[in-house]
């Protein structure tokens, strides 16, 4: 079995200056995250100095959840900082003060959500993040001439060659011996989708479907299976209104 990369243990940060909130939102995202078959771990900080010092002392987190509004480092400040330090990973903001909504943008949030919380869209936001991070990260293909590192996002489509599969990217091909299912599950669910049963095709790529084959934006054209014709018109829909 291959493992699914995007599958592999996150680790987030909770910080709120209220500590029964901290504990609070810990459990749900334990619990949403859970449902969803992922793992993490959660860690709890009590101020944005704490967790800055942490994250100096080597820590390193998939997706923060900060608090506006807290006593000395506030949330908006300490995303600044992260972010002038490079810090990329996905913020979420969470707050009573509806009208830092705006700002949270400015610093790059993922999602701003409104105390008290809302199950659902504490639940949207995780999994909108995860596949954020999922998207960036990079696929280690088993070739011939060595293991080789790419991004799922330059990927166009994939197609059953021989006895392993033939990757289409943006700027190339790539043979691996790996299976076309194989390569399937290791990658984001939602953004690939067999369009045949030897097809492996990226969303993000395509530009109109037909009754029997659907084209990309470089003008391949791809046959669609007449029996998953519907399905995929109705993945792409989805996918166009992530």
């Amino acid at each position: 079995m291959v493992n699914n990369p995007f599958s592999s243990r996150l680790r987030l940060a909770v910080c709120d200056d209220e500590p029964a909130c901290c504990v609070e939102i810990s459990q749900w995202i334990r619990e949403i995250l859970q449902q969803e078959g992922l793992e993490a771990d959660i860690d709890c900080f009590e101020s944005g100095q704490a967790l800055l010092e942490a994250m100096a002392a080597g820590a390193s987190f998939s997706i923060l959840l900060l608090d506006v509004v807290m006593e000395g480092i506030d949330g908006m400040t300490l995303a600044s900082k992260l972010r002038e330090q490079g810090e990329k990973m996905p913020i979420i903001f969470i707050s009573s003060n509806r009208e830092m909504a705006l700002k949270g943008y400015e610093v790059g949030a993922a999602r701003y959500l409104a105390k008290p919380l809302d199950a659902q869209k504490l639940r949207e936001a995780l999994l909108h993040c995860w596949q954020m991070i999922g998207i960036s990260r990079e696929l280690l293909l088993p070739t011939a001439s060595g293991q080789h590192r790419i991004p799922p996002s330059s990927i166009l489509y994939a197609e059953t060659y021989g006895r392993g599969v033939r990757i289409v990217l943006e700027n190339g091909k790539l043979e691996s011996r790996l299976k076309i299912s194989e390569l399937a599950a290791m990658l984001p669910d939602g953004q690939f989708t067999f369009c045949h049963r030897t097809i492996l095709v990226n969303l993000d790529f395509v530009t109109s479907i037909r009754y029997c084959e659907l084209e990309l934006k470089d003008g391949t054209r791809l046959p669609v299976s007449k029996y998953r014709l519907s399905e995929i018109r109705s993945q792409l829909l989805r996918h166009l209104g992530r």
